[in-house]
């Protein structure tokens, strides 16, 4: 072969090999083009995706543990109510770092059930705070799980042992049972100008509690120096109304939840106890009627929870929770766990989305210790050191039922005030 020809042969090769080099390096670098493509997808996507910087990409739990089903299943509705449109309103409008999610659990209002699900909401660790529970048996069964996790809880609650129970992250919602036991003795007395007063309660912690505070400030018009005690578990109580009426009161004040209140009420009246009849803010449900019948009227109520149809600036609150509640929103304590849900949202707002959920938690936490007089719709909001609310006889209100449904009478201090 010639030198010619070699030469040539030569120069073939190296184009081809030249060739085959450059393709590959193309499909190399269009490899690499097509991962970057992808990873800027994934971190960011086109201009229609949530950003990273808290219109969604992550996730915080607001706990919502009550008595959704049971005898006192009504009042724990009515209040998750409140704490459910507070976060639906957070999420509409878009301002919170994190899409906030509830968890509902179920304790019937049982202090026995109540220690699973804390355990069950304190694993759950998107969960920043729990607008809970509902009840003081609940409370103090589960008050220290939350204290040790350094989860803040805000609920109804309102036996007055709590805040001594030394709780490092528990913020009571609404004024303790010393302070309605106390007034409501004092409205029995000097409003309603009752000499034979005669206190019943269930035997459970947060009746008890209320009802050993009437007694306490009642003096002299005791029938007896201690409460009546009926069965919640029962139905029949004639054991004990007969003894009501033997003691020939003026006045019943009967310390307990509305299924019971209002089955006492109507046993009571059909006895011939045709005394004035007054229970509190756990009976202070619609279902009451159920079991009172046509003895519901004029049944009177003291209740740690204001009237927003009487405050300032609250009646668009009421006409959409009415709108999306139904004509019997907003039940009692409604208000109240609306505005301590608004006041920790507020608070999530300061973060960034970011944070680990200790840090998260601990904010939460500081949110309700630096809360000073923040107004909401049912009252204005803060707390001592000990996470009792900063409340006093003014919260105290109290509510008549006329015809068919409550009617709120107005502060009871105003009242004992007139006469």
């Amino acid at each position: 072969m010639r030198a010619s020809e070699r030469h040539g042969w030569g120069h073939g090769a190296r184009r081809k090999r030249k060739g085959e080099w450059m393709s590959r390096k193309l499909m190399l670098l269009i490899a690499l083009l097509s991962a970057f493509a992808l990873v800027a997808a994934a971190c960011g996507g086109d201009g229609d995706e949530p950003g990273p910087t808290g219109e969604g990409e992550c996730t915080w739990v607001i706990g919502g543990m009550g008595a959704y089903s049971g005898p006192a299943a009504a009042l724990g509705e009515r209040i998750y109510e409140g704490t459910e449109k507070a976060v639906n309103e957070a999420n509409e409008a878009g301002d919170v770092p994190c899409t906030l999610e509830i968890q509902k659990e179920d304790s019937q209002g049982d202090p026995n059930q109540a220690p699973a699900l804390a355990d069950k909401l304190i694993e759950n660790e998107e969960l920043v705070f729990c607008s809970c529970p509902y009840f003081s048996g609940e409370t103090l069964a589960t008050g220290a799980k939350f204290s040790q996790a350094g989860i803040a809880i805000s609920g109804t609650g309102t036996n007055e042992t709590i805040d001594e129970q030394g709780y490092e992250t528990w913020f009571r919602a609404v004024a303790p049972d010393n302070i309605q036991g106390a007034v409501a003795a004092q409205y029995i007395t000097e409003a309603a100008g009752a000499s034979a007063l005669a206190v019943v309660h269930d035997n459970q912690d947060y009746s008890k509690g209320l009802a050993d505070a009437v007694i306490e400030n009642a003096g002299d018009i005791l029938v007896q120096n201690k409460a009546y005690v009926i069965d919640p578990e029962e139905t029949d109580y004639s054991a004990v109304v007969a003894q009501i009426n033997n003691a020939n009161p003026d006045f019943v004040y009967y310390a307990g939840y509305y299924e019971e209140a209002g089955l006492l009420r109507k046993q009571l009246t059909e006895a011939g106890v045709n005394v004035p009849y007054m229970s509190d803010d756990g009976a202070l449900d619609p279902g009451y009627a159920e079991g009172a019948g046509d003895a519901a009227e004029g049944t009177l109520w003291s209740c740690p929870c204001a009237d927003p149809l009487k405050i300032e600036g609250a009646q668009d609150w009421v006409d959409q929770m009415k709108e999306e509640y139904g004509e019997n929103a907003p039940g009692t304590f409604a208000a109240d766990m609306y505005d301590v849900t608004k006041i920790v949202i507020d608070g999530l707002k300061e973060l960034d989305g970011d944070e680990d959920i200790e840090e998260v938690r601990a904010h939460v936490v500081e949110t309700f210790h630096n809360a000073e007089g923040v107004q909401g719709v049912a009252k204005s909001y803060g707390w001592e050191d000990n996470g009792e609310f900063q409340g006093g006889p003014g919260d105290i209100w109290i509510y008549e039922w006329k015809g068919d449904g409550f009617e709120s009478l107005g502060p009871a201090q105003e009242l004992i005030e007139q006469g």
